[in-house]
């Protein structure tokens, strides 16, 4: 294998010196990012191919080099690199005069001169194929850069899941353990009664951890979605939602065959269904909400309506979209679906997604060729 077909090879040929990197001296377009992803040492090639000097690039995050909507590829490869990870990936990268580079990167770690735990990026470029410059080649870029968004979505929710784990599970399992070593020692002294006492308290106990595991299972993936289908799992969560929150009237509207609604949509739009809500919750003040999922023609869409508070649209635009907007803005995104916001003050707030059925499918069997 060459230098042209692994970009890490030039960073092996080279040795340290002066306290920089061991790419340093080489040729080979590389950066060194530290543990906050900044970077701290680029090469002459990697900066040149950009239009810039080595030293302009110091202190800029991967995602500042990269092309407009490839910036959440970019954050999710540098954490991904953070941790360990060696795959190679794709990035589009925008130069000082605006080119576009679609580069191939490789990744290893390497301490900085002070030891503090760093990594190398290394880079060749990629000619793009005569038809990427064509309508179907900029969907396919399209595609790979949602994708990655649908990578930090599963990033964020393996971070919940681990939370959840370690702060409600954890020390409940924690406890049956001391419990069942009090029990064991009661029996050691011939208490038998006693120790049938903290058993069952650990019985208990464990029934607690049962019922956490199966609340984060279901919230990871509700079996309903997988045994009945999108349609009934939404009936069943709105029904949930109405006996949490009583001071507001739910109605849902599913006016949809559930062989028509594609099988990677499904918890895509659950998820949405679950923020909306969320937000209806917190922050609409509403009395009334509806949810609705219809197909029209080859569109599938969905709709959360609600009575409450409104908001200035406005303001959202210029100050960027709160955390549960943000995170529905991604799925749809994500999913290749029309995010639509309809809100006023004092006049509630419509949310709705829209997804062309019939594009999807020539997208995903694309893909599959």
């Amino acid at each position: 294998m060459d230098a042209k077909s692994d970009p890490t090879a030039a960073l092996r040929d080279t040795g340290p010196g002066d306290g920089l990197p061991a790419f340093a001296s080489g040729g080979v377009a590389a950066v060194w990012l530290d543990r906050q992803d900044r970077i701290r040492e680029a090469t002459t090639s990697a900066a040149g191919m950009l239009g810039f000097e080595p030293r302009a690039l110091v202190g800029l995050l991967l995602a500042d080099l990269a092309a407009e909507g490839w910036r959440t590829a970019a954050e999710v490869a540098a954490a991904r690199v953070r941790f360990g990870s060696t795959d190679s990936f794709e990035l589009l990268l925008r130069g000082r005069s605006g080119r576009q580079t679609l580069v191939e990167m490789t990744a290893q770690s390497q301490p900085l001169p002070n030891g503090e735990a760093g990594s190398v990026i290394a880079w060749s470029e990629r000619r793009l194929r005569r038809r990427a410059r064509t309508e179907a080649g900029a969907n396919d870029v399209e595609l790979r850069r949602l994708a990655y968004g649908l990578l930090r979505t599963q990033e964020a929710e393996r971070m919940r899941v681990a939370g959840e784990l370690h702060d409600d599970v954890a020390p409940l399992v924690v406890m049956v353990k001391y419990m069942i070593e009090d029990a064991q020692a009661r029996l050691a002294r011939g208490a038998a009664d006693e120790a049938a006492e903290v058993m069952n308290g650990a019985t208990s106990r464990l029934r607690d951890v049962l019922a956490e595991l199966r609340r984060i299972s279901t919230d990871l993936r509700p079996r309903l979605l997988d045994d009945l289908g999108l349609g009934p799992t939404l009936q069943w969560y709105c029904r949930g939602f109405e006996d949490a929150c009583p001071s507001l009237a739910v109605r849902c509207r599913i006016s949809v065959e559930e062989r028509d609604i594609p099988d990677d949509l499904k918890l895509e739009v659950f998820r949405i269904v679950q923020e909306g809500l969320g937000n209806v919750a917190q922050h609409a003040h509403a009395n009334r909400v509806h949810l609705s999922l219809v197909r029209l023609g080859e569109e599938l869409r969905l709709a959360i309506d609600d009575d409450g508070v409104g908001f200035d649209p406005t303001r959202v635009a210029e100050q960027g979209f709160g955390l549960g907007l943000h995170a529905i803005r991604k799925r749809i995104d994500a999913t290749g679906g029309l995010l639509t916001l309809e809100t006023a003050p004092h006049r509630g707030t419509r949310l709705g997604a829209s997804w062309k059925l019939a594009a999807r499918a020539d997208a995903l069997a694309t893909i599959a060729a």
